[in-house]
């Protein structure tokens, strides 16, 4: 399996925790780190050197902006809550799911749900067309695609490679 396969849901990790912003992962201090979170991945996934420094560099690249948004205490309770929450899903899929309560609160902390959060990052991160997503429509697939939006570049949304961790996402939508 190529890595853009594997990374694809410590990638939806430390970019939907960002639901509303781009939230990092709380570094130093008590509770749960972008180092447990990675380690965990690594362990059941596989990576190499290179991509357990790229897991690193995403999780610790979202801390500044936590603390930025004054989110840090509703991230630390949400990552707290998906390394207890883990699974090593048929021995090879990192997955995680029982933590909505606290990623609403996230998201609410830093102003908005997923769906919010990617037509914002298509207008002004990505120059794309600006609408205002209906929050009453926010769930299901539209919920699941913006969650992809939100971890991608937007040189994968404009160009969906097939086999990048975006198109990969919106594949499991």
């Amino acid at each position: 399996m190529k890595s853009t396969n594997r990374r694809g849901a410590v990638a939806w990790l430390f970019a939907s925790s960002a639901l509303a912003l781009s939230l990092s992962l709380g570094a130093g201090g008590c509770g749960t780190s972008a180092s447990d979170i990675c380690d965990l991945y690594c362990a059941c996934e596989g990576c190499s050197e290179k991509e357990r420094d790229q897991c690193l560099a995403e999780g610790e690249s979202a801390v500044d902006d936590a603390d930025s948004q004054g989110c840090s205490s509703e991230y630390a309770d949400y990552l707290a809550c998906v390394e207890s929450e883990s699974e090593c899903r048929n021995g090879q899929e990192f997955r995680w799911d029982g933590c909505d309560i606290e990623e609403k609160a996230l998201a609410l902390c830093g102003g908005g749900d997923a769906c919010t959060q990617a037509a914002t990052k298509l207008c002004n991160e990505c120059n794309f067309s600006c609408t205002e997503p209906d929050p009453a429509q926010c769930n299901g697939q539209f919920e699941c695609k913006s969650k992809c939006m939100t971890a991608a570049t937007c040189e994968e949304i404009a160009t969906q490679p097939p086999d990048s961790a975006y198109s990969l996402c919106l594949q499991k939508c």
